[in-house]
């Protein structure tokens, strides 16, 4: 496959920085906090390919939302070998197409799914076709539940736009409201924590939580995540560079993020082509 310069430019980066942090701090004093990046997930796979999976799971807590969580036990998968459609495959037309199928069913599905969003209705309504991509290509992976996951990670939900965001651990960090979601396969935990208002619907049957990116506590959640004295690694589309305790690491290639996540919104929702994620994976574990 053939890879964009600026993925190149990005994968060199990451890994430049990412070697530059590991030299300093060693993961069992250090948090990872996995920031949101809009459709583009597949780019933290870049990220967390560089960390490592031994040096991720020495990590004292790992901190995720929304497709970040995706990218979280994604990476999980692909690393153990346990994805069920190998990464060349996924490289292909044709599973581009299976993921556009599992969004849009006929012919005039993405001219609906805009006028959904004109009308301030979500463009899909269900998190089904987030499971169906989990199920497609991880298979069995995503039917373990929670508890079979380290104690380190953190996954974060919304209850509705006002309250504070819950969190879910193997720990005594869970909210207690939760703790009931650590029987449930992940594939539903990731599906609720990409649940974006907008695009699948919200709190629905069987997903009563949604991603916290959309509320008003999202950013204060951060801010409490990063105030403490660990030292943290933030993987971020916003900023790079050292400030106190925190490395912030750019996740997004060069460009304008906004624009760049915008033009994978409108591929999504309009069911138009599209290769960035199948380039991410390749790049990020194919890629030399």
């Amino acid at each position: 496959m053939k890879i964009p310069a600026n993925i190149q430019a990005l994968k060199a980066r990451v890994g430049a920085e990412l070697a530059d942090e590991i030299a300093c701090q060693t993961p069992e004093s250090s948090c990872l906090l996995l920031d949101s990046t809009g459709p583009s997930f597949t780019r933290q796979y870049i990220v967390l390919n560089a960390i490592g999976a031994d040096r991720l799971a020495r990590f004292g807590e790992i901190h995720a939302f929304s497709g970040s969580v995706y990218a979280l036990f994604g990476f999980l998968a692909f690393s153990s070998g346990r994805n069920r459609v190998a990464i060349e495959s996924l490289c292909n037309e044709d599973a581009e197409m299976v993921f556009r199928n599992q969004h849009h069913a006929g012919r005039f599905s993405g001219l609906r799914s805009m006028l959904r969003l004109i009308k301030g209705k979500s463009a899909f309504g269900t998190v089904s076709p987030l499971l169906a991509s989990l199920e497609y290509i991880f298979g069995d992976f995503v039917e373990q539940p929670f508890s079979a996951f380290g104690n380190n990670i953190h996954i974060y939900l919304a209850k509705s736009k006002d309250a504070p965001l819950l969190v879910l651990s193997n720990n005594d960090n869970c909210s207690p409201e939760l703790e009931p979601l650590r029987k449930r396969p992940i594939k539903h935990i990731i599906a609720m924590a990409a649940n974006v208002p907008l695009v699948y619907g919200g709190k629905q049957d069987g997903a009563p939580y949604f991603d916290p990116v959309y509320t008003n506590h999202y950013l204060p959640t951060l801010k409490q995540i990063t105030g403490t004295e660990r030292r943290t690694l933030i993987s971020t589309p916003w900023r790079s560079g050292q400030k106190e305790n925190r490395r912030y690491l750019n996740c997004y290639p060069s460009g304008n993020a906004n624009w760049l996540m915008l033009k994978d919104f409108i591929r999504l929702v309009a069911g138009l082509r599209n290769v960035s994620w199948s380039r991410d994976i390749y790049a990020a574990f194919k890629l030399q």
